[in-house]
């Protein structure tokens, strides 16, 4: 099987859009995700990640608003953009708001997401992809060398 390099986006609904060269057969692709390059450590005072968290704050209070009255929770959905900007903390992964008051009162299960990437945090396998696929070939074989004939 050849090998090709090619570009590809995640969509709007969180499928992966790959723009196939001419003349390969969507049957013969391998998908293999790979970031070109790692991204840059974040600095806090830096006026541009200032200027994003200051667009982004609405948005997320917006969110936890529509949730807060969707419980009928008067007291928080009363709260300001001001108030807001010095204690709410996180969505939780059920996509509950939370507000630093809350930090160590409550649990918040781990992240799956924060596991898979544990599983490649103390090895030298830096390509997802190719575990997963190693992996299905693996227990195909051995389901069809289980199989009576």
């Amino acid at each position: 099987m050849a090998t090709y390099l090619v570009s590809g986006r995640i969509n709007k609904k969180g499928k992966l859009e790959i723009d196939l060269p001419a003349g390969i057969p969507p049957g013969e692709v391998e998908v293999m995700i790979t970031p070109k390059v790692a991204p840059p450590p974040f600095d806090e005072s830096d006026p541009a990640y200032q200027a994003a968290v200051r667009e982004l704050r609405p948005k997320l209070y917006r969110m936890a608003r529509e949730y807060w009255q969707s419980v009928g929770d008067a007291e928080r959905l009363a709260l300001t953009d001001a108030q807001l900007d010095e204690q709410f903390w996180r969505f939780d992964t059920e996509d509950i708001p939370r507000l630093k008051s809350e930090q160590g009162k409550i649990v918040i299960p781990p992240d799956p997401m924060e596991a898979f990437i544990g599983i490649f945090a103390d090895s030298d396998i830096t390509d997802g992809s190719m575990t997963v696929n190693e992996t299905v070939r693996r227990r195909m074989r051995r389901k069809l060398n289980a199989r009576p004939d």
